[in-house]
């Protein structure tokens, strides 16, 4: 039933010679009906019933006359009566007086008849004069049928209506039977083989030929699949431009379109990639490759124009794109959690400093390149005074803050290049490449004067703490041999600065191979 009703709308869609025969057959009606309109060559059908109205009620009125002066007033009755039954066009009859009083009627006269303004009939109501003995007696007043009422019918049987439209109808028939006939001779596919066409059907990709006016000459099965048009129905002869399945997706100067860039420069275009929308409104991605077709004189005879369905492939590159977005983002997330993994590898999760792992690892680097390159190197031990204190009065949380503040406080003075260790509960260790004793020293003062100032203030949960911490400081010298024998004076210089009062900063001296005191000067004790 389906394919039924598609093979009788393609019977019924008009092809190009029926659409020219129509307007053909359009404009000879237009200009019959123009020399009527300005000639008067049509005859004028109101113009024509009037008249035949009009000699009805004069042989109405001649009877009419006729009976009053020798038959009885029975006889005008009789005669009104058998009018409106012989003519049915004819609603009401009467004969009235001058005086305006009626003599004899039929039918309703009373509701069809409407006298005629200024004495001019209607075409309607039309009224007769009556003489007798020379003088005007009455009229024979006739009341027929509208015009509007006529019904169908009357047009029907319009002379002019039915010229108008054998006119037409004929000049349509004649015109179409005679393009059929004519463009069958001028169809540009005309001259492709039949052979040529079914050996271009075959093909899976499309294929269209189009002439040097930019006019399909052949489309394939597979082209016409795609743009959802029938086997049979016209695409030859039409510019491509003007197909909407192109016209969609084709740039808006046609010079740009790669079967006109072909003819044009007589050169093959390749690779013009087109997002086409099927018939079924899927994408359709081709590679479009357009070779100019050339006579023996290497004149331009038309073009050969291919489609090439790369929507799979297209769909397995963006498949694989989303696959090395997928495993990019999964690359960033490992590299994140390799991140944080090493972050904890080699950070105090409670204070972020280095463990002695990483610090150890890291200063036996600085403590290889400083022998290497003669630069200094210095080491500073540090412990937070009476730590044990706030845990048993405070509690471990307010030990916890402690630690963190003191923390920062030795932070916030130390360069990018400086190492910051916890080593081991309340004692941290910091490494100073390129700083010689004098100046380590000075950066101990430092640090000991922010965490005496800063550290207890910026616990906000318990007020009043006063944090202090004592400092030991060691440099690199000729007879060191291990980093760990450096970092073991920094520690016998800090027991120094515990004995002698915490709070402040002691220095290892190689000489006597005891702990010394820091100059007053840096130590401000």
């Amino acid at each position: 039933m389906k394919d039924w009703t598609l093979r009788l709308l393609r019977r019924l869609t008009m092809g190009p010679a029926m659409r020219v025969s129509f307007g053909l057959s359009s404009l000879v009606v237009a200009l019959l009906l123009a020399a009527d309109l300005g000639f008067g060559l049509l005859p004028d059908q109101a113009a024509q019933l009037r008249q035949q109205r009009a000699r009805t009620a004069e042989n109405v009125a001649l009877q009419a006359a006729m009976l009053m002066e020798l038959a009885p007033p029975r006889a005008l009755d009789r005669l009104l009566h058998e009018l409106l039954v012989r003519e049915t066009s004819v609603l009401s009859a009467a004969v009235r007086r001058d005086d305006g009083s009626i003599v004899a009627q039929a039918g309703d006269h009373a509701a069809v008849w409407i006298a005629a303004a200024g004495g001019v009939d209607r075409i309607d109501n039309i009224s007769v004069p009556l003489k007798m003995n020379g003088s005007e007696w009455g009229a024979v007043e006739l009341g027929f049928q509208r015009i509007g009422t006529l019904g169908w019918g009357r047009w029907l049987h319009d002379p002019v209506l039915l010229l108008v439209a054998l006119l037409g109808v004929g000049s349509f028939i004649c015109f179409t039977l005679f393009l059929r006939r004519v463009l069958a001779h001028l169809d540009p596919s005309a001259v492709i083989p039949q052979r040529v066409r079914s050996a271009f059907d075959v093909f899976y990709g499309g294929v269209m030929i189009v002439d040097p006016s930019r006019r399909v000459m052949l489309a394939n099965v597979a082209l016409r699949t795609w743009m959802g048009s029938p086997p049979d129905e016209g695409l030859n002869g039409r510019a491509v431009e003007t197909l909407t399945w192109f016209k969609q997706v084709l740039p808006a100067d046609q010079k740009e379109h790669p079967w006109a860039k072909a003819m044009a420069t007589g050169v093959a275009q390749e690779g013009c990639q087109l997002e086409f929308v099927l018939a079924s409104g899927a994408p359709l991605r081709a590679v479009v490759n357009a070779s100019p077709i050339m006579d023996g004189s290497r004149k331009v005879r038309g073009c050969l124009v291919t489609f090439e369905n790369v929507t799979p492939l297209h769909d397995l590159n963006s498949q694989l794109v989303r696959s090395m977005a997928l495993l990019e983002e999964s690359k960033t997330e490992v590299e994140k959690k390799n991140s944080e993994l090493q972050e904890l590898a080699t950070r105090d999760p409670l204070t972020g400093c280095l463990n002695r792992r990483s610090a150890f690892a890291k200063l036996d680097k600085l403590f290889l390149e400083a022998r290497h390159s003669g630069q200094p190197l210095c080491c500073i031990m540090t412990d937070i005074d009476h730590f044990k204190l706030f845990n048993d009065r405070h509690g471990h949380a307010v030990g916890d803050q402690v630690l963190q503040a003191v923390t920062r406080s030795l932070g916030s003075a130390l360069r990018e290049v400086d190492l910051l260790c916890r080593y081991g509960g309340e004692e941290f260790l910091i490494i100073l490449p390129g700083v010689d004793p004098v100046q380590a020293c000075a950066v101990a003062e430092r640090l000991r004067v922010d965490v005496q100032t800063r550290a207890g203030a910026s616990i906000r949960s318990t007020s009043g703490l006063e944090v202090t911490s004592s400092f030991g400081v060691a440099t690199l010298g000729p007879d060191i041999t291990d980093p760990a024998q450096m970092i073991d004076q920094a520690d016998q210089a800090l027991y120094s600065a515990k004995k002698g009062g915490r709070n402040c900063v002691m220095t290892y001296s190689s000489k006597t191979a005891m702990p010394q005191s820091a100059p007053e000067a840096l130590t401000g004790t």
